[in-house]
């Protein structure tokens, strides 16, 4: 993706959290490189600023409050209609297999909530200059998950490999027992079935479901189906 850059990269914010906000806007207005042109909590507000500013770099939060649209919509639509804007997913969302359908959207740049300010401005300076910024740890695992043959022209190499498997294993995103719970509601299944059949209480089995789910930072069953090929085929 080609990535504009002007003398001061102009940066947009979008997160629900308060003090995360005004945190990211502190440490950008300390930079003689760099500006805030927008702070968003909500992502109506977020369109509004888009219609308004220039933007050199936009930083989204990948879980919202629940009345928002997922994350993976919402990349979608921002690049719709702004193709040339890098987004960088700034989160606490650290699942392998969302990262990956992420990139695949068009995101340039992902990077966790727990590093530290200097590799926050280090990768907007990156996306600012057109090139995508992934820590190397995640660049690492991510090389791990095999891919769809259409996939392939998807993710740059070396980012991702591909071999004999044809689709990531849950194992290696979740608990034995969350994977297991997944996929049975993959498969059709409500709670109560589950339950009988593994012989659990409902509540076990829902704790189950909704830690899997968090970690693959899906809020609902329906995105766990709507997404399902991009995960797990």
């Amino acid at each position: 993706m080609n990535c504009s850059f002007s003398e001061k990269i102009a940066v947009m914010l979008l997160d629900d959290h308060p003090m995360i906000r005004l945190s990211m806007e502190m440490v950008i207005s300390k930079q003689q490189d760099m500006h805030v042109v927008g702070n968003f909590s909500r992502s109506i507000d977020l369109w509004h600023g888009l219609q308004q500013h220039d933007v050199n770099v936009l930083v989204l939060d990948y879980i919202l409050d629940n009345d928002e649209v997922d994350g993976l919509s919402l990349i979608k639509q921002v690049l719709a209609h702004y193709p040339k804007i890098p987004i960088l997913v700034y989160t606490s969302m650290e699942s392998l297999s969302v990262i990956r359908v992420a990139f695949q959207r068009g995101i340039c740049g992902y990077l966790s909530k727990r590093e530290d300010p200097d590799c926050y401005l280090q990768a907007i300076r990156t996306l600012s200059r057109g090139q995508r910024y992934i820590p190397q740890p995640i660049y690492t695992e991510l090389a791990k998950i095999p891919l769809r043959k259409c996939d392939g022209a998807v993710l740059d190499s070396p980012l991702a490999v591909q071999d004999n498997m044809v689709k990531p294993r849950l194992d290696n995103l979740l608990s034995p027992r969350e994977a297991e719970v997944i996929r049975y509601i993959l498969a059709g299944m409500k709670n109560s079935d589950i339950a009988e059949k593994l012989k659990r209480s409902n509540k076990t089995i829902s704790g189950h479901k909704q830690s899997g789910m968090r970690k693959l930072g899906i809020h609902s069953e329906l995105e766990l189906f709507k997404y399902h090929d991009d995960l797990f085929l």
